[in-house]
Parts: C-alpha cells; structure tokens; sequence
C-alpha cells in the first residue's frame, strides 16, 4: 500500500476542512451579506423610517435587515401575495395597505426572480370587492404592474377558487377552506396593518391571515384560538410576514373598527404615523412588538396573540428576543447585520424552517477549490484511512 505520509495527510486534511466549510455555507447567507458576528439573520427586523422616508425605502431596509428577500424567494418560483384589501376607503387612512408599499413589494418580489405572482385577498365586507379596490387604490395598483390577482367577494364567489386544507396542529379547527391560488404558491407573504378591532381589539400579522379563508365568518365560532391555529404548519401557512405600521390605527373608543376615512392629518388621536415596517419569519414576535410599541398592550393581553404562543408558534418576550438577536432594529439608511450579536449556538431563530437553504452557486464559482476536487479528496482521504486502519488490524491479529 502507498504510505500514507505526513504532508499527504495535511493536504487532504485541509480538503476536508474545506469541504466541511462549504456544507455550512450552503445554508447560511452570503458571508458578504452578514457581519462577522451576525452568521445567522433575525427572525424578525424592524425598520424604522421619518416623515421623509417613501414606503419603498423603510421596506427595503427590513428586508435587508433580515439579509434580503433573496432568503425567501428562488428565480422561477411562484408567489402569492396578501395585501389587507377588505376596506373600502381611501389610501393613508390606515384601513388597508398603502398601495405604494405593495407596489414596492411586487416589484421587489419581481426582481427576485419570481416566475408568477399573485395578490390576493377575501374581500368579506360591504360594498363587496370591485368598489373596496377601486376606492384603497389597490386594485388599480395591481393592475397597473400586470401581476394577477385573485379577490374572493363575500360568498359570491364559485367553489372552484377555494380548496380544502387540514391543519393537523389546529385545536378548534383542524380542516378549513382556503383560496386554492395560496396553497398552490411556491412562497406566500402575509401583509399585515396594524391596527385596531372592534372583537379582538387588535389586528395584525396573526389574525390578518382570516383573509386566506373560504369563510373567514367561520373562524368566529372559536375565533381567538382559531386565529392561532390557522398560523400553524399546513398547505397555506405563510412563509414571510410583513407589519405595515406606517400609520397606525388606534383602538380610540367609541371608533374600535379596523377602517374609516380618517388620516393622521384629520384625526392625529386616532391614526398615528409611526413609519415603521416590521418583517420577518415570526408572526407572535411580529405581533408581540406591535402591542408594546405601538398600542401600549401586554401581548398576553390579546388572546389569539397568547394562545398562538401557547401553540408554539413563536417568540411573546420582546426583551427576550432582541438580547438573543432574534429581533433587531434599524434605522433607514443604516447598514445592515453589522451591529447585531452573535446568536447562541444552541438557540436557533424562531420558525428557522421557514429559511430556505440559499442557492449555491456563487460559492462553487468563488471557492478556492472546486466542488468536485473537494468531494474527491474527502472520498481518498476516507477510503486511504480505512484501509490503513483495516489493515493495521490484520497485523495485530497476526
């Protein structure tokens, strides 16, 4: 047998140590996208923006603080998009999402590489779909940027755009209705105002996903755990949630309901500008930092919110997040991943599963050594030491 010599061993040693190397970067971000002690992004980013800041701008730097969108979307794949378009009254009012900040994500989204995209939501409340679109200015938006969109109209819509979706972790529903176009979606990103209700008080990430829903009027026979179960894992679970609070609408008695035709220039006690984008994989998180910040609750204060933590859907200790570097702030303007600690090594983010393991093609093409030679090296060196070991044994045995 060849002897296997000192400095042969060092070489494919350092094969393996290099091929180990690139096992790990396959899963992580680009390492020119993250600073040297932030290797694993947030599961949530804040992104804190001025009266001068367009939507475009504060949404871009969450996205960047959670190292880019390119972590949750492929070129090729399809994406459906739920913006809150159920209210009809005009753009700023913080009824519905701000038709320029879903443009911003449809042409992001674009530039992403998304093959198809769709915007979509169940339009539950009078007047009914075609005058909500036309008076939130969302319908003209999509319109324009020629993406298709998919607007249920209360219950006058046919059977065939919903299908039927089990929710094995669900505990007051386990099988439901929902728009066939979401669960069909390689991708779906949940889009979220915060706001007032006039039931669950609050509304944000976690309950604005009733809008996926055949029914949403279903959900309320046990509607705050109901919530909760429909963020549990199944066909039309969201992958990516998005918490408008550029304007904020408050929970100002005796006005508790999600929409109406004041702005914060009308009516500054009642509709708050905040310009503030939160992003991320965890929608309790998400939620949880919407209470405190913005409506001045304890989460466990809003049922669904606490029960969907009970489910193990995400993290509710805000403080707790933000020292573990499962959520972080930024300002607009400010660069990215650079200031964050270091996550534990036994604490992975929040909802990490939903990260998908990013293309790996700029490290084959940068690698100092080619993909093939590491692999091989790795197989010679593994087969050389086995057949010393094996034979080794033989002459003992002798």
């Amino acid at each position: 047998m060849p002897k296997l010599t000192r400095r042969k061993f060092l070489q494919n040693a350092l094969v393996a140590i290099a091929s180990h190397e690139l096992g790990r970067n396959l899963a992580r971000p680009a390492e020119s996208d993250l600073a040297p002690n932030a290797e694993i992004p947030p599961s949530v980013a804040v992104s804190k923006g001025t009266d001068a800041d367009f939507p475009e701008t504060i949404l871009k730097t969450a996205f960047d603080g959670l190292g880019g969108l390119e972590r949750f979307i492929k070129p090729g794949q399809t994406v459906a998009i739920k913006p809150n378009a159920t209210w009809a009254y005009p753009p700023l009012t913080a009824s519905s999402t701000d038709p320029r900040l879903l443009a911003a994500l449809i042409l992001m989204v674009k530039s992403a590489g998304a093959a198809r995209i769709t915007v979509m939501d169940h339009c539950s409340l009078d007047p009914g779909t075609a005058d909500c679109l036309r008076i939130n200015g969302i319908g003209g938006t999509v319109d324009n940027l020629g993406v298709e969109k998919i607007f249920p109209d209360r219950n006058l819509s046919p059977k065939s755009l919903f299908c039927q979706v089990d929710l094995p972790k669900g505990k007051a529903f386990q099988r439901l209705g929902v728009i066939k176009a979401a669960v069909e979606a390689d991708v779906r990103i949940n889009m979220a105002v915060a706001k007032s209700h006039v039931v669950t008080r609050l509304t944000m990430c976690l309950k604005h996903m009733m809008g996926f829903l055949e029914m949403p009027s279903a959900l309320h026979a046990q509607l705050e755990q109901g919530i909760a179960d429909i963020n549990t894992p199944s066909p039309v679970q969201a992958h990516l949630h998005i918490l408008e609070a550029i304007r904020v609408r408050l929970p100002t008695r005796p006005r508790l309901q999600a929409g109406g035709p004041e702005t914060d220039i009308t009516h500054p006690e009642k509709i708050k500008r905040l310009n503030q984008i939160i992003a991320g994989v965890d929608p309790v998180l998400i939620d949880a930092y919407g209470c405190l910040n913005f409506f001045s609750f304890k989460p466990e204060e809003v049922a669904h919110l606490y029960h969907a933590y009970e489910s193990g859907l995400g993290e509710m200790d805000v403080d707790k997040a933000l020292g573990e570097g499962r959520l972080r702030i930024f300002s607009t303007g400010q660069t990215h991943l650079t200031s964050a600690s270091k996550m534990p090594e036994s604490q992975p983010p929040v909802l990490l599963e939903h990260i998908e393991v990013i293309d790996p093609r700029p490290f084959l093409r940068w690698a100092l050594i080619p993909a093939a030679a590491i692999f091989t090296g790795l197989g010679i060196m593994t087969r050389r030491l086995l057949k010393h070991k094996r034979e080794r044994e033989k002459k003992s045995e002798g």
